[in-house]
């Protein structure tokens, strides 16, 4: 019963200071992977993303998609040292950064190894998330993952359309560069598209 409630309550197109939300990237609508792709999971078991991925050159302007405050940061200090420990573990020189770290793990060919004995922070790499009220009073957070560079603080104040990150391909091995962006209502995820009505629905 409350997680039907909370789904009722995070339907539409939702408004937060009076504006629609607006596209995470500017100008850049398709998608490369969609909320409902099957991904394999532990085992045998299969999981949905949860989330959609944009393909974008590093270093593109990420922005905030509506007025909110950031609730969270994950930065490329604490990044680095999961990563160093990872490649500890697979007994591989330690890596001032990340490029250099990710030369080290394409050498070692072992993607679904380095999954397996990753932590979830070190899999969405650098991310921050912004927490949002809706005109209607209802919270949601907008989650901007695989960064490489965060310019907004924790606790800051930000603007719809205000650049608040660069994008990045932190935490990617074989995948090209892109933005990972989910939206949580409550703990659920939420399917970006259903939010953000300029996201391409084809």
């Amino acid at each position: 019963m409350e997680y039907l409630l909370i789904a009722l309550a995070c339907v539409g197109y939702p408004h937060v200071g009076g504006n629609h939300l607006i596209l995470p990237l500017e100008n850049v609508s398709e998608i490369d992977a969609g909320f409902y792709q099957r991904r394999r999971g532990r085992g045998k078991k299969h999981r949905i993303h949860g989330a959609i991925d944009q393909n974008t050159p590093i270093g593109t302007p990420v922005r905030a998609v509506g007025d909110g405050i950031v609730t969270k940061i994950y930065e490329m200090s604490s990044y680095m040292s999961a990563t160093n420990r990872i490649l500890k573990r697979l007994r591989r020189p330690r890596a001032n950064s990340w490029s250099i770290a990710k030369k080290r793990f394409k050498q070692c060919r072992c993607t679904r190894r380095i999954r397996r004995i990753s932590q979830a922070p070190w899999r969405s790499g650098i991310y921050l998330s912004i927490q949002h009220k809706t005109d209607k009073g209802r919270v949601f957070k907008t989650q901007y993952m695989h960064l490489s560079k965060i310019v907004v603080r924790l606790g800051a104040n930000v603007t719809r359309g205000q650049v608040v990150a660069y994008s990045g391909d932190t935490a990617i091995i074989d995948n090209p560069p892109h933005l990972h962006f989910q939206i949580r209502c409550g703990e659920r995820k939420r399917n970006p598209q259903k939010y953000i009505k300029a996201l391409d629905r084809n």
